[in-house]
């Protein structure tokens, strides 16, 4: 590899400098293109990294937009089944106390208490026999101290 000499003395320039080393006179400004990068091939790569960056946050932007939407309507539906929930739950329990209100009403009229939620509707034709948010049917629990009604999601009252 050959190194630029200094225009004065003819010295070999090793490191880049303003003034020689050996002659001390002043040199001039070693350009860009001098060490092989053009000014404008520079330019053009600084734009370019400017231009992917840019374009690097759009990207990430647009995603965590799309990912915030999307977690905003997956809450905003948790919120409505949980708010469902509860007004099935209330109204299951509407339901089975309802049940219970019917059975000491036959009981009070017969002496004793109906086993069969289907005859009961039949004494009370009112009565909701099934939950809001299963469908399932209610059934009736008679023991010699207490009458239960059971829900399979919402347990017995």
């Amino acid at each position: 590899m050959e190194y630029p000499r200094c225009p004065s003395c003819g010295y070999e320039l090793y490191d880049r400098t303003d003034q020689c080393p050996f002659c001390g006179s002043a040199l001039p400004r070693r350009s860009l293109q001098s060490i092989g990068v053009s000014t404008n091939h520079r330019t053009k790569i600084i734009a370019l990294v400017a231009v992917v960056i840019l374009i690097s946050g759009a990207v990430f932007t647009y995603y965590l937009a799309m990912w915030s939407e999307k977690t905003a309507a997956v809450t905003e539906k948790i919120s409505e089944q949980h708010g469902l929930s509860e007004t099935n739950e209330r109204h299951c329990v509407e339901n089975m106390y309802r049940i219970l209100d019917a059975e000491n009403e036959y009981f009070a009229q017969n002496g004793c208490y109906m086993d069969n939620i289907d005859e009961l509707a039949r004494f009370d034709s009112t009565l909701n026999l099934v939950c809001p948010e299963n469908g399932e049917s209610y059934r009736i629990h008679i023991t010699k101290q207490s009458v239960a009604v059971l829900c399979s999601i919402h347990g017995e009252i």
